[in-house]
């Protein structure tokens, strides 16, 4: 969940010492000043009201579009209408629709729609008994516009009747609206991993910058040769010859169907009935930025073993989306996706880390870090949260709100 037009202005530290109530008290201000005296600022109950929070109703996709389009700059989308179409898909036309966890606009008293928080559904369980949680993205305010927009959008947000609050592409200020509203990071999902295939090619992409551009260009000769002596010795993450067992086409079918198997002993993971999981890989296939969608389920002589997702193109860092296995068979189904990577020519995999994911991960000399995009987590029962943190959830990209395509 990335916040747009929030953190650039010029801060006014006097107003926020002495808690002084007013419309310049901006979201720029809110991420720049002292919690502390924040949550001061927050507590008074003289804040004029210069609109409304109130669901967001189909009529209001043109206006929310067109504020999309000012404050935000990069768009997978085309123009207007590809955008407006999209958000009536995500945001009233998802298979998880509640009535009770809607998408929300802040519109001042004339009716003109100044902030947006998007809401996507989504089904969980949790020890066994299944559980609401409200997927967050999209919060936006207009440039100029008065008042704590994005505090009071995640707040009402906050206060509904779901089990689980959650979104994992956050930005730095929508990390602090989040925790002034009551929320929490979960910094272990919040790291990233990187693990280079091709390490040499990896290196010169990185540093392909500027005067350097043109030196690195004419070392890659060299660095494909270096790789591929790498590969030939069978040095480096992914071994000469692959791992045992076979892969093939993953349908959403034989996700459904296998889910309990890989996701077993785990306390919290995704309910994909009633058709959502078609929906979701649908969807899914729609983002078109980091190469071509594959899903692969692997087998050996015992029977499935797992699976993964993941966005590949030659040349490129793959994104993971998701890796599952059975008890005790990650670091097999994580060197499949090694291997077959490798063969579509990716110099590197990158994704968010997850706990089940760390060993494996580590002992083929993964990189971690930076820390952000925020995983961000509010629930009124601790209980889920510690299952997430400690490692004893299902918690994938697919979950959150990486997948959208906006």
């Amino acid at each position: 969940m990335a916040v747009a037009h929030l953190a650039r202005l010029p801060q006014e530290p006097s107003l926020i010492r002495r808690g002084f109530c007013s419309f310049r008290l901006s979201q720029a201000q809110l991420l720049e000043a002292p919690t502390a005296s924040i949550n001061a600022t927050l507590t008074r109950s003289d804040l004029p009201a210069t609109g409304q929070v109130r669901p967001f109703r189909p009529e209001d996709i043109p206006a929310v579009v067109s504020l999309r389009q000012r404050v935000f700059r990069f768009s997978e989308r085309a123009g207007s209408r590809e955008l407006a179409a999209y958000f009536e898909e995500l945001f009233f036309r998802n298979p998880w629709l509640d009535d009770d966890l809607p998408s929300l606009v802040y519109a001042e008293t004339s009716g003109q729609v100044v902030g947006f928080l998007g809401v996507v559904p989504r089904r969980m369980v949790f020890r066994e008994k299944p559980i609401r949680v409200a997927v967050c993205t999209q919060l936006m305010a207009a440039p100029g516009s008065p008042g704590l927009i994005g505090l009071q959008l995640m707040r009402a947000v906050m206060a509904g009747p779901q089990d689980l609050t959650l979104s994992d592409t956050a930005n730095d200020a929508a990390r602090r609206i989040f925790e002034v509203a009551g929320g929490r990071v979960s910094v272990v999902h919040s790291i990233s991993w990187t693990l280079p295939l091709r390490p040499w090619r990896y290196a010169a992409a990185r540093h392909a910058r500027g005067l350097l551009r043109g030196v690195m260009f004419a070392a890659r000769p060299v660095c494909l040769a270096v790789d591929g002596f790498r590969l030939w010795t069978g040095r480096g993450p992914v071994p000469r010859r692959g791992p045992l067992g076979t892969t093939e086409p993953l349908t959403p079918h034989q996700m459904l169907a296998h889910l309990e198997k890989v996701a077993r002993g785990r306390q919290l993971r995704p309910d994909y009935g009633d058709g959502s999981l078609e929906w979701l890989a649908g969807q899914l296939g729609e983002k078109r930025q980091f190469g071509a969608l594959e899903m692969l389920l692997i087998r050996n002589d015992r029977g499935v073993t797992g699976w993964f997702i993941c966005f590949l193109e030659a040349g490129g860092i793959g994104q993971v989306v998701q890796v599952a296995a059975e008890p005790f068979q990650m670091a097999h189904v994580l060197d499949h996706l090694l291997h077959y990577a490798r063969r579509r020519g990716v110099i590197a995999l990158s994704g968010r880390l997850e706990p089940g994911l760390l060993p494996a991960l580590a002992s083929r000399g993964a990189r971690f870090g930076p820390v952000g995009p925020w995983m961000l987590l509010h629930t009124r029962r601790p209980e889920i949260v510690a299952a997430i943190e400690q490692g004893d959830a299902f918690v994938s990209r697919l979950e959150g709100v990486w997948w959208m395509s906006f």
